[in-house]
Formats: structure tokens, sequence, C-alpha cells
């Protein structure tokens, strides 16, 4: 499990924020279960790192709280920069160890469509789910095989298989992905009509002479 150190602050507001993001700092709010929020502080490059070893923004870490210990909390929301992508803040939940979390995870897919591969097009519709389980039952995203499909064919939420200490909470009908046939090109048919009409005859009306 990845390892965070945070310590609570004082200091908001927007120039605030801005001034630590300049000095590798992190802004932050860690939620607690009966505690008012903390405004906390924390190492850009630390959490980048956390960041970069998971494919969700969604992850369950151990931040040691400067004079306070450790807990767990969930990684819930990260704030990204629109232009530059740079991480702007980021929201904590603790979290207790017997009492379910809701979060949503990735949905991967595995493998190369029989319809893909017959021209057809892989459109993927859903790209998380959301799921509730106990904390040391997360998983930060689950693979779907979609090798079978065919031209036509579809996945939904319904079709996917998860451990029985996860409930799946997204509608079971929503589609996950699907290979459609290829769309037919409409200028070759322009194209067909525009050589159709240049290979009519021209005809000239000849004037008749008085």
């Amino acid at each position: 499990m990845s390892k965070l150190n945070i310590k609570k602050r004082n200091n908001q507001g927007s120039s605030s924020s801005r001034r630590m993001r300049s000095e590798g700092i992190l802004p932050g709010i860690m939620y607690g279960s009966d505690n008012e929020p903390n405004l906390v502080e924390m190492n850009l490059h630390q959490v980048e790192q956390i960041l970069k070893n998971h494919n969700s923004d969604t992850i369950l870490i151990e931040v040691d709280v400067e004079n306070e210990g450790s807990t767990r909390v969930l990684m819930k929301e990260v704030q990204y920069h629109p232009v530059t992508s740079s991480i702007l803040h980021v929201d904590l939940q603790k979290v207790v160890a017997g009492k379910p979390i809701q979060v949503d995870i990735a949905v991967e897919l595995k493998g190369e469509p029989e319809g893909v591969k017959s021209g057809g097009l892989l459109d993927h519709i859903t790209h998380s789910i959301s799921i509730e389980c106990l904390p040391k039952d997360m998983i930060s995203s689950i693979e779907v095989d979609i090798s079978n499909l065919d031209i036509g064919n579809s996945l939904s939420i319904s079709d996917i298989s998860v451990p029985p200490e996860i409930k799946i909470l997204s509608d079971e009908n929503l589609i996950i992905v699907s290979v459609s046939a290829p769309k037919v090109n409409d200028t070759v048919e322009d194209e067909e009509t525009e050589d159709e009409e240049s290979s009519e005859p021209e005809v000239i009306n000849e004037k008749t002479e008085e």
C-alpha cells in the first residue's frame, strides 16, 4: 500500500495555494467520518509518484499525519489544471476498517475483438463503474475480456464478473463496449456519380445558317 506524509495547514485561498504549489507543496482537504474537514498539505512529487503507479485516481493509501500518527484514507478526487494537466488539489477521505466504501473504478479492456479484426469499429463507452466494498477488498480497476466480440456484439455491466465481496452499484444495463460495422464512405458513391456524369457525351448545339 502506498504511503503519504501530510500535515495540517491553516492558510487557505487561491494565492496561498499557488505559492504552495510553486514550492512543490500540494494543498488538499482530508475528510473524516465524524470530524470536520481538515486543510492539509503534502509533497507534490510524492503524490505524482503514487498516481503514476496506479491506473485510477481513486486509491486507498496510508497517510502519516504530522504529530498524529498514521491512518488509512481514500484518495477520492484529484483536480488537474485544464491546460497543463498539473495537479492542483487532492481530496482525502478517512476510512473505517469495517465500514463499506463507495468508489469508482476503471474498466480496462483486454484483447482484440474478432469483429475489429474483420474491419469493425470498437467503441469503449463506459470507462468506469461504481462499486461498494470494505476497504480491505477494494480494487482500483476491473479487466474485461473483449476478444470474442464480433461485429454487432456488445458487453454490458451485467456481463462483468466481480469477486463476491464487491457489489456493483452502476446500472447493469449500461453498455461498456460495442463493435459496430464499418461506416460506408459516402464519398465513394459521390465519385462514382461524378464519373457517370462525366462519361455522358457533350451535346453541342450548332447554329443554323440563314
